[in-house]
């Protein structure tokens, strides 16, 4: 988490309305889970990844390359077990695999792949949203939609708290890992409950001390951003509905002439 944030503050995109940013990914993700086809998820992949390549500069951390290939590993197996369970079209493969007859056919061929490309496109496009957009600026643009401000304070400081959280986890492992207290079975289970009541009870230390350092500081609710992002406009409403109509209009006119054989 860390890493997406310090990458979300460096990122090209970062001054865009937050708003705007999250109506373009989500007019790009219902575009493509409506349309049947796989020329729209190739096109939402293509822009997603083109996105994050220019808001990231191309640096990932190892945290966000950690979480596509665990992504993509949960996907491809679930892809595999669509392609071979789903029935119709005629078979493509028939294998013997230790007695057992998997016959691949064309319909689950082609279920699977759309559901892989969707998955792809989800997959950059949010990446894309999240990189590009502190969780901050976002709670301060949807002030321009009347959310309570309670929902507001709330989201603000779970997200800067988790943080802190997340660091005295990591301690109190390597601390643990260093006693040996993960070696064998029964000393990792007793070990990761003891470090789970151990967060706990941190976790409320740690909220008195914040409420008390935040009256400090006459804190009143609201945490002021030095450089706050622009606001929504009609044209980053307009715009990203204008570019998913345009998608689905080519994608009726290219419908013929692009789809897959098997």
């Amino acid at each position: 988490m860390m890493g997406i944030d310090e990458l979300a503050y460096q990122s090209r995109l970062k001054d865009l309305p937050p708003l705007g940013k999250f109506i373009l990914a989500l007019s790009l993700l219902v575009i493509a889970l409506t349309v049947t086809s796989f020329l729209v998820p190739i096109i939402t992949f293509s822009i997603g990844l083109a996105l994050l390549l220019y808001s990231t500069g191309g640096r990932f951390p190892r945290i966000v390359l950690i979480a596509i290939l665990d992504s993509l590993a949960i996907i491809i197996i679930g892809c595999v077990l669509i392609a071979f369970l789903t029935q119709g079209g005629g078979s493509v493969v028939q294998l013997d695999l230790l007695g057992l007859k998997l016959s691949l056919q064309r319909e689950g061929l082609n279920l699977a792949t759309l559901v892989l490309l969707r998955a792809l496109a989800g997959i950059f496009v949010m990446l894309a949203f999240i990189t590009s957009t502190p969780v901050p600026h976002f709670a301060l643009a949807l002030k321009q939609l009347h959310v309570p401000k309670e929902v507001l304070e709330l989201t603000v400081l779970i997200y800067r708290y988790s943080f802190l959280l997340l660091e005295q986890m990591e301690v109190m492992t390597i601390a643990a890992a260093c006693r040996l207290g993960f070696r064998g079975l029964r000393n990792q289970v007793k070990t990761t409950s003891r470090i789970a009541v151990g967060l706990f009870s941190r976790s409320l230390e740690m909220a008195e001390r914040s409420q008390i350092a935040l009256q400090c500081r006459n804190y009143q609710g609201d945490f002021p951003v030095f450089r706050p992002p622009r606001k929504l406009t009609w044209s980053w409403v307009l715009g990203p509905i204008a570019l998913a109509a345009a998608i689905y209009v080519g994608n009726i006119l290219l419908e013929g002439s692009f789809y897959l054989r098997w």
